[in-house]
């Protein structure tokens, strides 16, 4: 059984067809109740990393530990309940919204929902169909915007309420309106919590006790977002192409 919510890499290797490594070497303790974040280009290996600490894939040789214990000695229902994932694409059923969100926790009462569900910043949600909560989604039902569905998927994940949170790209659908409220559902959300945030828009991960840089399968540089910047490398190079091309677009659309 995990003794704490800390995750620990140990000389991860990691191929998905046994030829290419996609993680090389990679070591990385991260303790409980920090925040760490993966940036880095597409393809580096940041999903892949997500993907080993939920267990989906085991790595071909190294360990991973959750709470000082090697995720192979976990079994699937605890690890499960110790570590939640938001992913940038979230899945939710054909079914009411109080459903989809029930599932974090399929025990909870609808009161515990409710509140899920106005942590999760989806008051305006509910407020526009006459059944709120009970509104069903999907086939025949009314259809969410992605941001929409985001904010669900963390009402789902703040009621499962596990130590751990793992959030790949989850801002990547949001429109600017919904950005803002989903970037606020994770700040309640992350309270308390080891925190993975694996992220494309640098602006969102400032805010993370270390920034993991992550470059052809191997960790390139490691820091706060100041102590990355004042070194000047990849990240400061990023953070430059990405304040660029934030410029660019604003004014082309001015």
């Amino acid at each position: 059984h995990p003794q704490n919510a800390s995750v620990e890499l140990k000389s991860i290797h990691f191929s998905y067809d046994g030829k290419t490594e996609v993680l090389k070497g990679i070591s990385l303790t991260i303790p409980q109740g920090q925040t760490v974040a993966f940036v880095g280009p597409s393809g580096g290996g940041k999903t892949t990393l997500a993907n080993l600490i939920s267990r989906f894939f085991d790595p071909q040789s190294g360990s991973i530990k959750v709470g000082g214990v090697d995720l192979k000695e976990i079994s699937k229902e605890e690890l499960m309940n110790t570590i939640s994932f938001v992913f940038q694409n979230s899945h939710l059923i054909k079914a009411s919204i109080l459903e989809n969100v029930r599932m974090g926790k399929p025990d909870a009462t609808r009161e515990e929902v409710l509140r899920a569900l106005h942590s999760a910043q989806c008051d305006d949600i509910l407020e526009k169909f006459p059944q709120g909560a009970d509104t069903v989604i999907g086939t025949k039902g009314v259809y969410l915007s992605g941001g929409e569905q985001q904010r669900i998927a963390i009402a789902r994940a703040m009621l499962k309420n596990a130590p751990i949170l793992i959030l790949d790209e989850a801002t990547a659908f949001a429109d600017p309106d919904n950005e803002t409220k989903v970037q606020a559902a994770f700040t309640e959300l992350s309270r308390g919590k080891t925190v993975l945030l694996i992220a494309h828009r640098l602006t969102t991960v400032t805010h993370a006790d270390r920034i993991c840089v992550v470059q052809d399968g191997r960790i390139a540089e490691s820091g706060t977002s100041r102590e990355l910047l004042e070194k000047g490398g990849l990240f400061r190079r990023m953070w430059d192409n990405y304040q660029t091309s934030v410029q660019w677009k604003v004014a082309k659309e001015a």
